[in-house]
Parts: C-alpha cells; structure tokens; sequence
C-alpha cells in the first residue's frame, strides 16, 4: 500500500499489516545518504541551539532568532532517530562534532533542574546522553574545548564538554527537584562512561566530582538504605578510570583527592560497629531516612533501564540489569499514577551489608595513590612552614609518575544503554504527555478520562503548556 515516486511497494503487504506498523519509522531508519543524515543532524542542532541563542540577544535586533516553543518534541525526534538508526548514530559520532548537540541538552537540564513540571525533559535527555556515552568516540570527541557562553548561572569553567556535563549533573544532584533521585545512578554512569577518555578535567569538575564523593558517603545518606552505596562504587569506578588511564594531565583531580583523604580514609576504615554507630547517631529511631534508595529503586518499575556491560570492542561481559531508574515523571505536567511507598522499617548495617560494600566499593587505586602522594604533600608543608601555592603541588604531581605503584589497570567497561519494556512505557506516556499538553489550545483532549497518566496543574497561571 506504501508506494515511492517509482510506483514501487516501500514495504512489503505483510510487513505493512504488522502490528504496530508505522511507516514513518520504517522510512526513517531507512535513511543511509549521507547529505540526508547531515540535513537532520544540522537541524537538530540548529533548533535545539535556539533555546539558548535566542536569550543570548535582544529580541528587538535585527536579524536576532526568535524563541521555538517545540524543544520536547524535538527531543522525542532525536531520541528515535537515535533509536531507530543506527547509521544517524555512528555518522554524529565519527562525522560531526556531537559537542554541539550536548550544550544545548545540558542547558535544558540545567534550567530544567528545579521545574517539577520538567522532570520528563531532563528524563529524555538524560537517556540521550546515556545512549550516547556507551560509545568510545563519545567520549574522546568531549575532549574539545568548551567556549559557549550559556545564559544561565553556570559556575564559570575553562574545560572541555566533559566538563560541562559533569559540572551540569552535579548541579542536578545537589540543587534540583527531588523527582530527579533516581536518576543519580543513571548520571554518574554517564560520567563513568566517558571518563576513562577524560584528558583534562578543570579545577571546577574535578572539586564538585569529590565533593559528591562527600556527600554519597556520608551517614544520612550511605545509610539511608540497603543499597545507597552503589553511587559510591559508581565515583570510585570514575576516579580510577582517570588514575589508570588519564593520570596526565588530570592533577586538579588528584589533588582534590589528596585534599579529602579523610572521607576515602574514613570509608577505606569502615568496621561494622562504627557503621552502626554512625547509623544510629544519623538516624535515630525518630527519624525517618530523608532518601530512600530501596523505596525509590521500587518505584522506579515504570522507566527501569537495562545497562549492559561491555569492554572498548563492544564485547559484553555480563548481561545483567541495572538499577532502577525512576521513569514516574512528569511531562510538563503529566505523570504516571503514583505509587504508595511500601512499609519497611528503618535500615541497619550488618554483617551480610558490610561483606557486599567492601567486595562493591574499589577503594585500592585511590588508597594507593594517597599513600604515596599525601607523605609528598606534607613534606613540602613542612619545608615551607605550612605556606605552599596550589600551583607549586600541582607542578609536583606533573612531574611523578604512579608507574608500579597503582595495582595493574583494570579493563574498561562502558555500561551501554538497552531498551526495554519499561523504558517503552515510559517513553509513550512522556510523548503523549507533550501531545495532551500542546493541545490545549482548543483542548482537543478530555483529562477526566485519561488513564495512561495523571494531569496536575503545576501553577493554574501558567496555563496548559508551559
């Protein structure tokens, strides 16, 4: 039934009366010329850059873009061209420069951080860079120098785009809704995707990186839950794969390691009775834990994600799934029905939970390096009664070489994206979301008896799109 200007059948009679039979993606996982994957590329770029560009300049100026309400859906396009063709990927990856599609995503998630209304955004963007971060080009083209200038208040940085994601999730983590939880696994494995290909972290990457080494591991949140130190085995994993391999030129990171000695110190020293100590004095039995891993992992069936490990070749090494990753967000005001938390009482370390986070946390490659480094570092203080510029100890680490004295490389394992049924799911009811909320003017839709998601009114001033 599907003819071209040849009169020519596009598909198959059988093929076009499968279910869930849509030309459209038949024809766009079709595309193979290159002028024709270049045309999509440069307009993805050129649409998604006008988020920024058009706050960037005066509307009044001549000639000055003017704002395109119609990022979401092109997100949702991106997001399925990705999925849909795999030539659109490997071309962006090995033909264009991928950094000009990852400023404007990391400041719609910046900016997005706060809105709870745009939790489904930062969801979609975040499996873009996902999917994106499994690949070994990926990683190595971030490495070009970061000279955009966002309209927004983000901390200001010389680096690479490396840099300006790490810097872009950290805000999230620390400064955004609380929707956004489950997600932190998914955030740093974007970062431990692509660190191992890091030539250079900036002074700003490298402080907020130990700083949520901090924060992971201290008692109101390490045990907050069963489970809650896997954020802690995801950093170590991202500052091991730049000690291993990137050693040269990532001083600022080493040096904000050997700042913090005591948190990796305190975590290396851990015994049961110290872990029910702090357990008790973080939360004692009135309190309730402020996060909850376990509660928020059991939530999360709704956008699950399936992450494969596999070596630099693409080779799997075991096939197991992921944590959780919530999918219950909203699209600009549409969620799934929410769930109940489950009764469960309150967590308490013990020997079973400590046997996992010492075969869980690798801990060797840090240790290691500041039994070496932390001795240079005080001798230096001493000779100069106390008083030593940062630049002079990062000139020292420039000059030594951790050659025999870190345990053997480890292999590098990229967590790739897989879909799923979960992540399916969540995807239709984030693009019906769009769809419900970009019809409203007239409202086309009856919200009453809509089941695939619930519809709140985030602010009633705001009106039905945002």
């Amino acid at each position: 039934p599907y003819e071209d200007r040849h009169g020519e059948p596009v598909v198959g009679m059988e093929e076009s009366y499968e279910v869930g039979f849509n030309i459209f993606r038949v024809l766009l996982a079709r595309i193979n010329n290159g002028k024709d994957l270049e045309a999509l590329y440069r307009g993805f770029v050129r649409l998604l850059r006008n988020m920024h560009e058009s706050k960037n300049t005066l509307l009044s100026m001549p000639n000055s873009p003017t704002r395109l309400e119609c990022h979401q859906e092109l997100l949702i396009l991106l997001w399925k061209t990705l999925e849909e063709n795999p030539l659109f990927l490997d071309f962006i990856l090995t033909r264009c420069d991928v950094c000009e599609l990852v400023t404007p995503i990391c400041y719609l998630m910046y900016v997005s951080r706060k809105d709870a209304a745009q939790v489904g955004l930062i969801h979609i963007c975040t499996f873009i860079l996902l999917k994106l971060s499994g690949e070994r080009s990926f990683g190595v083209s971030l490495n070009r120098p970061y000279r955009t200038k966002l309209p927004c208040d983000l901390p200001l940085f010389s680096g690479s785009h490396a840099d300006l994601i790490s810097i872009t999730l950290h805000k999230i983590i620390v400064n955004g809704s609380y929707r956004l939880v489950p997600l932190y696994s998914c955030f740093l494995t974007i970062v431990c995707n692509i660190s191992p290909y890091w030539r250079s972290m900036s002074l700003v990457a490298s402080v907020k990186l130990v700083n949520l080494f901090e924060l992971f591991s201290s008692p109101k949140f390490l045990y907050s839950s069963e489970k809650s130190y896997r954020h802690l085995a995801l950093l170590l994993e991202i500052f091991n794969n730049i000690i291993q391999y990137q050693y040269n030129g990532n001083q600022h990171l080493v040096y904000a390691i050997v700042r913090r000695k005591d948190s990796f110190g305190r975590l290396a020293s851990l015994t049961l009775a110290k872990a029910i100590y702090q357990c008790n004095k973080a939360f004692p039995k009135s309190d309730e834990p402020e996060y909850d891993a376990d509660a928020e992992e059991a939530a999360a069936q709704v956008a699950a994600m399936t992450v494969q490990d596999v070596d630099e070749g693409g080779k799997p090494l075991a096939a197991k799934k992921g944590k959780g990753f919530n999918g219950a967000a909203k699209a600009d005001g549409a969620e799934p029905p929410p769930r109940k938390k489950p009764p469960r009482g309150r967590f308490l370390p013990n020997e079973a939970w400590m046997g996992e986070i010492k075969r869980s946390l690798p801990l060797e490659t840090c240790n290691r390096l500041l039994q070496h480094l932390v001795p240079v570092v005080d001798d230096m203080c001493r000779r100069k009664n106390g008083v030593v510029d940062e630049i002079e100890i990062l000139e020292v680490f420039k000059d030594i070489t951790m050659v025999g004295l870190l345990p053997v490389p480890h292999a590098i394992v990229i967590r790739k994206y897989q879909p799923n049924q979960y992540t399916s799911i969540w995807f239709t009811a984030f693009m019906w979301g769009v769809i419900f909320l970009r019809s409203q003017k007239p409202p086309i839709f009856d919200k009453e008896c809509i089941e695939l998601f619930q519809v709140s009114n985030e602010d009633e001033s705001a009106g039905g799109g945002k």
